[in-house]
């Protein structure tokens, strides 16, 4: 097999596979005792244990997605000096959650939550039921990036910041995806990935212009998506659009400098849903469809949309409408034809 198609080794645990839960218990413990002492919550938690694992190794760090029932983690002496392991470990945390203590920080995980582990030192932790999605890096490849590669253990980001949205986000497009890549393939993306993670958690100044950048795209990415998605709302506003990322009122603007603003850019995307409805085949009210799509002004809609297709409302709509009735008339805006596709390109965000 050529380098180019290399497949990315993997390894599945699936409890289903066994002939009892206590069996496919004390397998999976053995399993994880490299870094951790797993213990079950009771002898009920045993005999209804369940667990399904997916694990990869990409090359230098590890990549796994596991769902599994309730359990103890600790990772004391014994742990740490059996496995002589010097890592860091990053899980985020699709459904369940856990709390606990990391070397005397208190610690609690939702949903969306992501978690950082320095594996040197010692852990404790309870979690219900959950589905999570781990990256084991070794300190020589993250640490150098840290400003404090020493205090992150136990630290927690929010999956209500942005920081959180992003990171988690690329977790899980990373794991679905890798299934599919060569191992030629992750090795820029896992660079990638390792200066994300320490632009969320604390980059220092020389890697702060990578991951910044990485950081950057990522939300700006986010934030059209959440902005197409709510276009018709009255309350879609910057400050909104603020609470709901974490930004504050300078960082959105600048995040939408090359736009025109924050403000212009909703304008536009709206003034886009106007004009494929009113050059569609509805009948609605040229009126009717610019309120939809929060204009409060019909005058103000005319002249906006007059300035960014250079034509009224009305011109539109009849030019497409003579269009559709086999005149030769073509469309005064041009190539812009108002059909579904021109709908896509015109609003592709670069994911």
């Amino acid at each position: 097999m050529s380098e180019a198609k290399q497949a990315v080794p993997s390894l599945s645990f699936d409890s289903a596979t066994f002939p009892s839960a206590e069996d496919a218990f004390w397998a999976w413990r053995d399993l994880v005792s490299v870094v951790f002492d797993i213990a079950a919550p009771g002898p009920q938690a045993v005999a209804g244990f369940s667990c399904c694992m997916r694990a990869w190794h990409p090359g230098p760090l590890l990549i796994s997605r596991a769902r599994s029932s309730a359990q103890h983690f600790r990772r004391a002496g014994p742990a740490i000096a059996r496995g002589g392991i010097d890592h860091y470990l990053v899980q985020l945390n699709l459904s369940g959650g856990f709390s606990g203590n990391a070397d005397g920080r208190e610690i609690a995980v939702r949903p969306g939550d992501i978690s950082v582990l320095d594996l040197v030192r010692p852990m404790y932790s309870s979690a219900s039921g959950s589905d999570s999605i781990s990256l084991l890096i070794p300190r020589v490849l993250l640490a150098p990036m840290l400003k404090a590669p020493d205090d992150v253990h136990g630290a927690v980001l929010s999956g209500e910041t942005g920081c959180g949205m992003i990171l988690g986000d690329h977790m899980q497009s990373l794991v679905a995806r890798i299934p599919a890549m060569s191992m030629p393939d992750c090795a820029s993306l896992l660079a990638g990935t390792v200066a994300l993670i320490a632009g969320c958690i604390g980059a220092t100044p020389q890697v702060q212009g990578l991951a910044a950048q990485e950081v950057r795209v990522a939300l700006l990415v986010r934030i059209r998506r959440h902005i197409d998605q709510h276009l018709a709302d009255a309350d879609l506003t910057a400050q909104t659009v603020c609470e709901r990322f974490g930004l504050s009122r300078s960082s959105l603007h600048r995040l939408f400098e090359v736009s025109g603003g924050f403000a212009r850019y909703v304008q536009e995307r709206r003034l886009r849903r106007c004009f494929a409805e009113i050059v569609g085949p509805g009948s609605k009210r040229i009126a009717d469809v610019a309120f939809a799509w929060g204009f409060n002004n019909e005058s103000v809609f005319s002249r906006a949309f007059r300035r960014m297709f250079h034509v009224s409302p009305r011109q539109a709509r009849a030019a497409a409408q003579q269009h559709r009735g086999g005149g030769a008339h073509q469309p005064a805006w041009g190539r812009t034809s108002g059909n579904p596709l021109a709908d896509w390109v015109l609003g592709l965000t670069g994911e």
